[in-house]
């Protein structure tokens, strides 16, 4: 990654990007990618932060000029009581991965769900009008959630193994949404009732990620999805996950997590930067992550 437009100077802006641990991220690559493409005098650096640190470190940010923060887990719900003003879908379900420090103070925002639901537009899957199972009710199943009701998405089962996780989201949408919206176990029983009603699947787990010591109990449910449905894995690593193999192998449509963090670009960086970026910068910083990760770029 060559980052010469970076001049390190009283100009150079710093985007901190803020976790515990932070030594795996991959948003730097993003960034500093995106960064090189439109010729800015930015930086994005990891900032590994402790969780009782948080309102130093914002403090700290106003004193030195710093004006951007991109925090990933686990503080992207713990920063939201700290800023001035949030969006309605990080207000909702507690959760920010972009910050902006200005004038008129610290303004935060949820990517996570607007990345999603615009890699699955970009990526063919249907939405207005369909039913949607999601595995998973951790801090991305929420806002995905939210923004798919947005996409006109009828209903929404939610599978977790924690049902209390499940219904706490599902109470959202049911009191701020039109969609409708419900819990299920993630049993083999569940999972094959609700796939037969959707059209699309989402792995909003860890579960298949390199590295993780879990992998999926019972993935037969995606057989039983229609062959018009689309199938999304949040993960990054690998690019096909089991998930997506298991799609792929029923000919059905299938997006990567890969493209939905690309995807994320769009919006931060309109958000923070006010830049827009094209479709020729988002493939140059899925080729710079597949070659950071070694592996081959998803089809």
């Amino acid at each position: 990654m060559k980052l010469e437009n970076i001049k390190l100077n009283l100009d150079t802006e710093l985007v901190l990007n803020v976790g515990d641990p932070i030594g795996k991220t991959n948003a730097p690559r993003c960034y500093n990618k995106l960064f090189e493409l439109l010729n800015m005098n930015a930086i994005m650096l990891p900032c590994e932060i402790k969780k009782g640190e948080l309102p130093q470190l914002l403090e700290a940010c106003k004193l030195m000029g710093i004006h951007y923060l991109c925090p990933t887990m686990p503080h992207k719900g713990d920063f939201v009581d700290l800023l001035d003003d949030v969006d309605e879908t990080s207000r909702l379900f507690h959760s920010v991965n972009a910050i902006r420090i200005d004038e008129n103070g610290s303004h935060g925002a949820g990517m996570d769900g607007k990345g999603a639901v615009r890699a699955l537009l970009d990526g063919g899957a249907k939405l207005s009008g369909t039913n949607a199972l999601l595995y998973g009710a951790g801090g991305i199943a929420g806002v995905v959630a939210y923004e798919l009701s947005c996409q006109n998405v009828k209903k929404i089962y939610i599978a977790n193994r924690t049902p209390e996780k499940a219904e706490a989201i599902a109470k959202v949408l049911r009191e701020h949404t039109a969609a409708q919206a419900e819990v299920i176990g993630t049993d083999a029983a569940s999972l094959d009732r609700a796939a037969e009603d959707c059209e699309l699947f989402a792995n909003l787990t860890p579960l298949g990620m390199k590295g993780f010591p879990y992998q999926h109990d019972y993935l037969g449910f995606i057989d039983r999805l229609p062959g018009t449905a689309t199938v999304f894995d949040c993960i990054i690593n690998p690019p096909e996950s089991e998930t997506i193999a298991a799609a792929k192998k029923n000919g059905l449509n299938t997006v990567p997590g890969m493209y939905m963090l690309v995807a994320q670009m769009d919006v931060i960086f309109d958000f923070l930067f006010q830049k827009k970026i094209t479709q020729a910068d988002k493939e140059a910083c899925i080729e710079e992550l597949c070659s950071y990760l070694g592996v081959e770029k998803p089809s």
